[in-house]
């Protein structure tokens, strides 16, 4: 009982020094600052020249055709990135499962694979991933606006970009991002365009 007393106690402490904490923010913060209303007002100014400012945008411009087929190719990339999670999430499970079997003592002995391989190749399947996703990033930081990569078991690695056309220079860029990143020579690189 006194236990739960000391707990109760410091939730309460911690609810008040955030409630001391926001008071002294909203004084003295940003938060402080006249709205946005009043300082368009006051000077005169246009929503667009206020920095952070929210501004409708009207989007005739936009034809019914260009959202599909943008809609299209964003959904291919989402589509693609949400299987290749999905598979591998699935081989992750079977991984973990072989392998806890295998340290319990559960599973029979003449598996193919002991409960070491199972956690390497689970290992070796979590770096693909993460090479995967920072590959990603870093070809859309460089200007492209979506990217999907797949890194095999080979350590074959194919890059798809969203573009209509590739240069030889951009090629050179997203294998150099590759080559850093996943630690594969350049013969195990494929990069591809999709419009």
């Amino acid at each position: 009982m006194k236990r739960k007393q000391i707990v109760v106690l410091g939730l309460v402490l911690v609810i008040i020094s955030i409630g001391i904490l926001q008071y002294n923010y909203n004084t003295s913060g940003e938060s402080s600052n006249p709205d946005i209303d009043t300082l368009v007002m006051e000077q005169d100014n246009d929503l667009e020249d206020i920095p952070g400012a929210a501004v409708y945008v009207e989007g005739s411009d936009v034809t019914d055709e260009d959202l599909e087929k943008v809609q299209q190719t964003g959904g291919f990339f989402a589509e693609m990135r949400m299987e290749r999670d999905k598979a591998r999430s699935k081989q992750k499970e079977e991984l973990a499962s072989i392998a806890k079997a295998s340290a319990d003592g559960t599973v029979a002995a003449s598996t193919t694979i002991t409960s070491l391989q199972a956690q390497e190749q689970l290992l070796d399947l979590i770096r693909r991933s993460e090479a995967e996703a920072t590959i990603e990033t870093l070809v859309k930081q460089i200007g492209f606006e979506d990217a999907l990569a797949y890194m095999s078991e080979t350590r074959n690695v194919d890059v798809l970009v969203k573009a209509d056309s590739l240069s030889a220079q951009e090629v050179a860029q997203i294998s150099d991002i590759v080559v850093r990143h996943a630690d594969v020579t350049m013969d195990k690189i494929t990069v591809k365009n999709l419009n």
